[in-house]
């Protein structure tokens, strides 16, 4: 059951005004998290009292208790931090409070539940019936004296004393072994820095394009205490909160074998950190976010002071000590902070590629011919990192003469200098005048690979050249990341999207949905739906075969023999019947997808 509702926006709103919006909605957050906190207290509380329970129900109990007031320290402690940086300072002789504004705001949060509570109570009990009336005349007075407060701290009138609890109790629990990281647990990145530099984002985006699980270490800690009932896990030596952090961190590993990256945010406490550093070794790299104070005053909203004191809260903490593996600038632009993610959550590593001449690959004679060339004219690029390779039916001995493409892959330092563009264009010009042969080029700068902006066909040819299908030509140094068939699948339903919706403008654009173009895109929608439920096929004729199979509900296609599909192109042989068995298979499979979709 929620609880009843706590409303602080007309008492706190002298103080709520002043704060930016983005820090008024951590408040609400927060003080909802207290309110709620509060709730179920008094349920857990409410619980224990019961003449039946037996000893071990009473521990469960107390545990759960000690859990939640933990939990209600910190959302208290988080109250006045948020409240505590919109605060305009002071008078020198300004009196001080006996409590924090969070004092406030609990009692408040309680009296409201208590209203709540006794008026229950009192539909089935009369005697209880006369204390509603004073119970709502405390809550009245806890709202008034909340309202004071609130105007008096916002004109300077009145100072806040420190609202940290300091509990101790629970922190004598000392473990006879050493921790030790678990085997399970994958690479972990603990995201540190000053006030709006950029954690969350960073955090966000790893999870979101990483697929890393993400915590906050104030969550870590809090769990890992609560499972040996300690109060305040923040009030143990630092060694003991690493071995808490390590402990959680490998219970989740244990319990989630798949995930390969955990990030951990709001890493402030350098102590523990380089405590938990030395545990877990080379398995945690410790990153700092640095922003410029401008940079960060701008994110903030502009509110100097507020930015101040959150930034004087995380340097007593130790927030500008951490032991950082990685200093990553977060000064520029938001394309500029996701490669140096990704350079984090997959580093280039040195590649090795299998090589092989052009005259090995099968291809017609004058195709070989004119790809030794490419190779010749690109030998500019062979004392630098680089990579040279034909991709797709040509490695793959699905080529066909006269129907099918050539797709190539040129990575380079520069590459778009003049001279790889020039043989690219005298590559793509012999192909042409042989046999009017398609070329595919995909020419990319080293850095733009290596931060991975890569669309998805070129992450699954990076996925067959690193499983073994052979490249024209490799440069010494060459550093790539690790690309997996995970990684491909994820990004899958994105390139499936674009292929969907270009072969239904082939299909109803007049004049461009012919034979070749609506087959080609009949297989690779085919190929992509398989790869998205992690089936990598290549062959025409296997991906089809592999679709009827594995795609459940499609039924027949009833596509004409790929032969019979390139004289229709080619000569017109029957051209009429071709592309009308073709443009039936695309709008049954279109109509599929266009089910599984709306199911």
């Amino acid at each position: 059951m929620n609880p009843p509702g706590l409303s602080l926006a007309e008492p706190l709103d002298p103080l709520l005004t002043l704060l930016p919006f983005k820090e008024r909605a951590r408040f609400n957050e927060v003080a909802s998290g207290l309110h709620h906190t509060n709730h179920l207290l008094w349920s857990a509380e409410d619980g224990v009292r019961g003449d039946s329970l037996d000893a071990v129900q009473v521990a469960d109990g107390k545990r759960v208790i000690d859990q939640l007031n933990m939990d209600r320290v910190r959302h208290a402690e988080r109250l006045d931090e948020v409240i505590g940086a919109a605060c305009p300072p002071p008078a020198v002789t300004a009196p001080l409070h006996t409590e924090p504004l969070s004092s406030v705001i609990d009692r408040l949060s309680v009296s409201v539940l208590r209203l709540h509570y006794t008026r229950l109570v009192a539909e089935d009990d009369t005697g209880v019936r006369a204390r509603v009336a004073g119970v709502r005349t405390q809550l009245r007075e806890a709202r008034e004296s909340l309202r004071c407060l609130a105007e008096d701290v916002a004109a300077g009138g009145r100072r806040l004393p420190n609202g940290a609890r300091f509990k101790l109790y629970g922190t004598t629990t000392r473990t006879e072994t050493r921790s030790a990281p678990s085997p399970h647990l994958p690479p972990v990145i603990a995201l540190g820095g000053l006030s709006e530099c950029g954690k969350t984002t960073s955090g966000i985006f790893l999870n979101r394009d990483e697929n890393a699980a993400r915590f906050k270490i104030g969550y870590l800690l809090a769990q890992a205490a609560a499972r040996q009932g300690l109060a305040d896990p923040y009030a143990l030596p630092p060694t003991r909160q690493a071995e808490l952090l390590l402990d959680e961190l490998n219970r989740f590993a244990d319990a989630h074998l798949g995930i390969g990256l955990i990030t951990i945010e709001s890493v402030h406490r350098a102590e523990s950190i380089t405590a938990l550093k030395e545990v877990m070794g080379e398995r945690l790299r410790v990153v700092y976010v640095r922003t410029p104070r401008a940079v960060r005053l701008a994110r903030s909203g502009g509110d100097e002071r507020a930015l101040e004191e959150k930034d004087r809260i995380k340097i007593e903490r130790g927030a500008d000590r951490i032991p950082a593996d990685v200093v990553l600038d977060n000064s520029g632009s938001v394309p500029r902070l996701h490669s140096g993610l990704r350079h984090l959550a997959s580093p280039p590593v040195d590649s090795r590629f299998k090589t092989v001449r052009p005259e090995e690959l099968g291809l017609p004679s004058a195709v070989c011919a004119a790809t030794s060339r490419l190779v010749d004219a690109l030998a500019v690029l062979s004392e630098e990192p680089c990579l040279v390779a034909l991709t797709g039916s040509a490695v793959n001995g699905g080529w066909r003469e006269g129907w099918s493409d050539i797709d190539l892959l040129v990575i380079a330092e520069n590459g778009h200098s003049t001279g790889v563009t020039r043989a690219v264009d005298d590559y793509r010009a012999a192909l042409q005048a042989y046999g009017d042969i398609h070329l595919g080029a995909t020419v990319l700068p080293l850095a733009e690979a290596q931060a991975r902006r890569l669309p998805n066909r070129v992450l699954a040819a990076l996925v067959m050249l690193q499983e073994g299908a052979p490249a024209l030509m490799v440069g010494p140094g060459l550093r790539l990341p690790m690309i997996s068939r995970q990684e491909v699948e994820r990004a899958t339903p994105a390139a499936l999207a674009d292929v969907v919706a270009t072969t239904r403008r082939l299909r109803h654009d007049p004049g461009h949905g012919h034979i070749r173009s609506l087959y080609k895109h009949l297989v690779l929608l085919c190929r992509l739906l398989l790869r998205e439920q992690a089936v990598w096929v290549n062959g025409n004729d296997e991906v089809i075969s592999e679709a009827l199979r594995l795609l459940p509900g499609l039924g027949a296609l009833e596509l004409p023999p790929l032969p019979e599909v390139i004289a229709a192109h080619q000569q017109g042989t029957d051209q009429s019947r071709v592309l009308g068995a073709i443009e039936k298979a695309v709008d049954r499979l279109l109509i599929w997808h266009q089910r599984q979709c709306a199911a």
